[in-house]
């Protein structure tokens, strides 16, 4: 478990990484994982000594199964809302529309296998009143509808997969170019998320940065 004030980042989580954002009385997690019953996050929330309860929100960057696999599960499991941009919510809505579930096992299944209905369409630009203040901020590029999230309280970016972090250096990299539905719009969206004042940049795969720096493990406080 990578541990940052108000922040904390599941290692369990299959496909892509899960972040729990902590304020006094509520939590808001950032993307779900791949679909495992939501044993990642809520192995994260409890790792964190929050009840389920105080999760009041989840938010997805985008639509697809390795970050929004857990969606349904977790919103059940928890009682909170699901937020997305309108496009990955209309994705989630259509079985089958946000592209193929990649297993283990099996090649890939169509993704989502049912409808997933979003409870709340953010707006790029729109601050969200939980857990210290959360920007919503426009990242086209890797997928349709993609959003970023920077998180005032722990000081923290949520890039999903709209940009990679460059191991070397810290600096935000364009995501693989095969997994690139807009390479258009990529090179405009990196550069402005990394204009965002962030001291850890968060990616949807792989650890965080903190001041730039990679870290293999980040310990408690407090």
């Amino acid at each position: 478990m990578l541990v940052i004030q108000g922040l904390h980042a599941s290692e369990v989580t299959r496909g892509g990484r899960a972040y729990l954002v902590v304020g006094p009385m509520e939590c808001v997690v950032v993307d779900s994982g791949a679909p495992d019953g939501a044993l990642g996050v809520s192995h994260m929330v409890d790792a964190a000594r929050r009840p389920l309860h105080e999760v009041r929100l989840i938010l997805l960057t985008h639509a697809h199964a390795g970050h929004a696999g857990n969606a349904a599960a977790l919103r059940e499991l928890t009682g909170a809302r699901l937020a997305a941009s309108e496009e990955t919510a209309r994705l989630l809505r259509t079985p089958g529309a946000a592209g193929p579930q990649r297993g283990r096992f099996r090649r890939s299944a169509p993704w989502p296998p049912e409808p997933i209905w979003v409870d709340d369409v953010l707006t790029p630009g729109q601050v969200l009143d939980l857990a210290g203040g959360i920007e919503v901020l426009d990242a086209p590029g890797h997928a349709p509808g993609s959003l970023a999230f920077h998180c005032y309280g722990p000081g923290a970016l949520m890039l999903g997969d709209a940009a990679s972090i460059d191991r070397r250096t810290g600096r935000l990299l364009p995501p693989p170019a095969r997994h690139t539905a807009d390479p258009r719009a990529v090179g405009a969206t990196v550069e402005r998320l990394a204009a965002v004042a962030a001291r850890v940049v968060c990616p949807g795969h792989g650890l965080p940065t903190v001041d730039s720096r990679r870290p293999s493990r980040v310990p408690p406080r407090g």
